[in-house]
């Protein structure tokens, strides 16, 4: 298993709740961690109380969007190198620009479907090849 520790930004429950449950349907030794606020996730990554091995970010938060948490993000000693996937229901153009702007950053669009999000999930979590798609 590629990692074993995530991070959730997500600021609607019913996604972070569904996006957990799947985590756990993939393999319940991975430990997932929801935060509902981007600028509280920034703060708490800052501060060391959150050392995640790979971050999910829905990319349209209400107090900061996905292109401004990861300017923070990469600024923070130690935080370069974490992989980010921009967990978003759109695929526009300024999700293309983040993917292609920022160093292991990929995109993974939000699904309804558990299978299918089991599926896109587990290729990211087990895999050691990533997808980049848009």
């Amino acid at each position: 298993m590629k990692y074993k520790n995530i991070l959730l930004v997500n600021d609607i429950n019913d996604d972070a709740e569904t996006f957990v449950l799947v985590v756990n349907a993939i393999n319940h030794k991975i430990r997932s961690s929801v935060e509902g606020s981007a600028l509280e996730a920034l703060k708490k990554l800052q501060n060391s109380k959150l050392s995640p091995d790979i971050i999910f970010l829905d990319y349209n938060m209400l107090d900061l969007d996905g292109t401004g948490f990861l300017k923070l993000l990469r600024d923070i000693k130690g935080l370069k190198r974490i992989p980010i996937v921009l967990y978003s229901r759109n695929s526009g153009h300024m999700l293309q620009e983040a993917v292609t702007k920022f160093k292991r950053v990929q995109f993974l669009k939000k699904r309804a479907n558990f299978r299918k999000l089991f599926n896109s999930l587990q290729k990211i979590i087990i895999s050691e090849k990533p997808e980049k798609k848009i």
